[in-house]
């Protein structure tokens, strides 16, 4: 299961202790199975310098103007290539809007107008359902987080604190801020969940409380009001043994897709040090199954390496060999259609998705590349 040298476990035998998640068939006739088809890198945005990288894309979501134009777009983290001791992203980093083309992933993202940029890292996109506070009417809005750190001022390179902010609203271009996460806290997603009056809100968290670190918690809140430091510190651990803190494994989720009323498919990164004095990164994409009723979770399965990705280049970083880094980005509508991935810290990757107990279809020229008939 182990795609990269491990060099950093302590505390007991990782390994076989995750066969407390291996799935069983019924597990998979549930959550499904899953494996890429046509992984492929895209190309630089036209707008990002020579010595910039775009990479750790948002999930993909269809936008509906107005005017009748529909367009996917995701979010893309921009910054400097070079990060070392006196010069650092930190700060600089921003997440940008781009517009996307299913059909020809040859052709480069462009810029979307029609939302804002903002400066920080890793930004997660997804739709919910609030009530407005007055009329009581229940609206379908945007959510829209990343990570805001502050670089230290005598250390450029090196974070002083970070949080993650939440904003909302029905325009991408005019969203407000609702709520911020608990200091050093990455990882923050939530979605809607499957309750009659439509307002309540799943949330997985990752609590980092050593260095290298970091496992999963959730809770439900009520509607998306209650999202406060507080209700997301005191989520609790989906459970201890997933990635224990301390064992040198560490991971967190990345996309929630819902798949029935209390069930979800989490898009999700582990990770761990590999190779001389841990220099280097492994990360790669899982998918778990979660029953929130039940707190049952189990693994489904890696679904992404960054060996999967041909071409591309590797983020200039002194500090950290990220080469072996995919880190997830997310799916398409709240769905499996496709998914996003940063690679190697400097670009982004997308491909299918296909559910392997199922029957695989015919392929045609008339079939979409990422949509099937």
């Amino acid at each position: 299961m182990l795609m990269g040298e491990l060099s950093v476990v302590t505390g007991g035998d990782w390994v076989s202790a995750q066969q407390k998640f291996a799935p069983n068939a019924g597990d998979l006739r549930r959550y499904g199975s899953y494996e890429l088809e046509n992984p492929v890198l895209l190309a630089k945005p036209k707008d990002v310098p020579d010595n910039y990288v775009a990479y750790n894309p948002s999930a993909i979501w269809k936008v509906h103007e107005r005017s009748g134009a529909a367009y996917d777009i995701l979010y893309a983290r921009v910054e400097p290539d070079r990060s070392d001791s006196e010069s650092s992203h930190l700060g600089r980093s921003v997440v940008r809007p781009y517009m996307l083309n299913l059909r020809n992933t040859d052709k480069q993202l462009s810029a979307y107008s029609g939302a804002q940029e903002y400066t920080g890292e890793d930004a997660a996109l997804t739709r919910i359902r609030r009530r407005l506070p007055i009329s009581g009417i229940l609206e379908d809005v945007w959510l829209l987080s990343y990570v805001d750190p502050k670089p230290k001022i005598d250390r450029p390179n090196e974070v002083a604190t970070l949080c993650t902010r939440f904003l909302a609203g029905s325009d991408l271009a005019k969203l407000e801020h609702i709520a911020d996460g608990p200091e050093w806290m990455k990882d923050i997603r939530l979605a809607q969940a499957g309750d009659p009056l439509g307002t309540k809100v799943v949330r997985y968290g990752r609590p980092q409380t050593k260095p290298d670190s970091g496992n999963i918690t959730q809770a439900t809140l009520p509607e998306i009001i209650k999202l406060t430091p507080d209700t997301i510190a005191d989520a609790p651990y989906v459970d201890e043994d997933l990635l224990p803190v301390g064992s040198g494994v560490w991971g967190g989720v990345n996309d929630i897709i819902r798949i029935g009323a209390t069930e979800y498919i989490l898009a999700a990164h582990r990770a761990w040090r590999t190779g001389p004095d841990g220099h280097g990164r492994h990360y790669e994409t899982v998918l778990y199954g979660h029953d929130i009723a039940t707190n049952c979770i189990i693994e489904i399965g890696v679904l992404a390496t960054a060996d999967m990705f041909a071409g591309g280049c590797v983020k200039d970083d002194a500090s950290v060999n990220l080469s072996d880094v995919v880190f997830t980005g997310g799916g398409y509508n709240g769905g499996l259609r496709c998914m996003t991935f940063g690679v190697s810290d400097a670009n982004i990757g997308i491909a299918a998705l296909r559910r392997t107990n199922k029957p695989k279809l015919r392929v045609t020229p008339e079939n979409r590349r990422f949509e099937t008939k």
